[in-house]
């Protein structure tokens, strides 16, 4: 593993995901500023999921058949200047536009991005794609703590600083991926292997149902979880901003273990170590009466839900060893996607029947994914 390249990788990540993070911390000054209606609102986040999740598969496609490595930088460029923009336009649809820029980028980012840490990884891909995927969920942990904190001090204004960072990270990627030996097939568009590896449809469908399904669980939790702390327990809004914080920095510290266990143990053993307590940590998390109980519940569930991972990047690469760049596009892109715009579901029933029913039914969705995984053959289409 070419650790150097796999930490600037990385460093992309954060770069490019802390603009999708920061988007929820934005929109309640948007929200002020336009005067928007929660529907409007909602709309924001609606258009930033519903683009990715179209666009990703598609720059999946597009890095399998024309490898262009610079398309990582100029994903990150459009990150950061579209939340950039979304904070500086006037007009309430030219925003719209500014969040699809931030989604598009994200969408170009990804699929290349992680198709170049696969590469690198050497023998070592469950740890490689850990500490890529660390990028990202850094980025969603921190992203809203720099929007608020510049946001608090200088308004809308504020969100230029995610335009400079994108620019910075953009350059520094342009400048290592021109130094990035790539192998001579990969450069063609044909990963190595490719031709005596076929697209393992079957096994790649299999895990798609299980990561859309966690992604589902993952969003609903993040978003509700600072309403559930605070309704349910009588918290503040800071503890419950506490409670999303420390979430997301045990989960970062499972990624990494999974990683770890991935490739000493066996892919199949990280991703059943991290489904089959899904389902109870979410149903116990519902019926805890105290906040001790909840709060081991919830680093629990912060285990389960990211301990697998970077597993479920380097199995999809592998069920389609030919397109690794479109099976990048899903396992990375597409399934948050769908969790993001599943989330108001979640929400639809925390509205008429509470929020604490709407975590049981989550617990429910994670018995069907936990089953999914039960099928799942990791040892497919693996590389000889």
């Amino acid at each position: 593993m070419d650790k150097k390249k796999v930490f600037l990788l990385s460093g992309g990540h954060l770069s490019c995901d802390i603009n999708t993070g920061a988007l929820p911390a934005v929109i309640p000054y948007l929200q002020e500023f336009y005067g928007l209606t929660y529907q409007a609102t909602g709309n924001i986040m609606f258009a930033q999921s519903l683009i990715s999740a179209l666009t990703q598969p598609l720059f999946g496609l597009l890095s399998d058949k024309f490898t262009k490595p610079w398309l990582a930088p100029l994903g990150v460029l459009l990150a950061g200047l579209g939340l950039t923009l979304t904070g500086l336009c006037s007009n309430y649809y030219a925003m719209l536009a500014a969040v699809g820029v931030c989604g598009v980028g994200s969408s170009l980012f990804h699929p290349t991005a992680a198709r170049l840490a696969n590469q690198v990884a050497g023998t070592h891909k469950g740890m490689a794609l850990s500490i890529f995927s660390i990028g990202g969920n850094g980025g969603f942990v921190i992203g809203p703590l720099i929007a608020a904190a510049l946001l608090a001090s200088f308004g809308l204004g504020g969100t230029l600083f995610f335009g400079i960072l994108g620019v910075i990270t953009a350059l520094s990627l342009v400048f290592g991926i021109m130094h990035m030996s790539m192998p001579q097939k990969a450069a063609q568009g044909k990963p190595e292997g490719a031709a005596a590896r076929p697209n393992n449809w079957k096994q790649f469908n299999r895990l798609t149902v299980a990561i859309m399904t966690r992604s589902i669980v993952l969003s609903s939790v993040h978003a509700y979880l600072p309403l559930y702390w605070m309704h349910i327990y009588g918290q503040s809004k800071t503890a419950g901003a506490v409670a999303v914080t420390i979430f997301g920095l045990a989960g970062v510290l499972s990624n990494i273990a999974g990683g770890f266990i991935s490739d000493r143990k066996g892919r199949a053993r990280a991703l059943h170590l991290a489904f089959v307590p899904m389902a109870p940590a979410l149903f116990l998390f519902s019926l805890a009466d105290n906040m001790i109980l909840a709060w081991i519940m919830l680093l629990v569930l912060a285990f389960s839900l990211y301990f697998a991972f970077s597993t479920m990047v380097v199995l999809g690469q592998q069920f389609l060893a030919r397109n690794i760049g479109f099976a990048s596009g899903v396992t990375l892109g597409l399934s948050t996607a769908v969790g993001g715009i599943s989330a108001p579901i979640i929400g639809w029933i925390g509205d008429h029947f509470g929020l604490v029913t709407s975590f049981q039914v989550m617990a429910g969705l994670a018995v069907i994914a936990t089953v999914v995984t039960f099928f799942i053959d990791a040892n497919a289409n693996e590389a000889e």
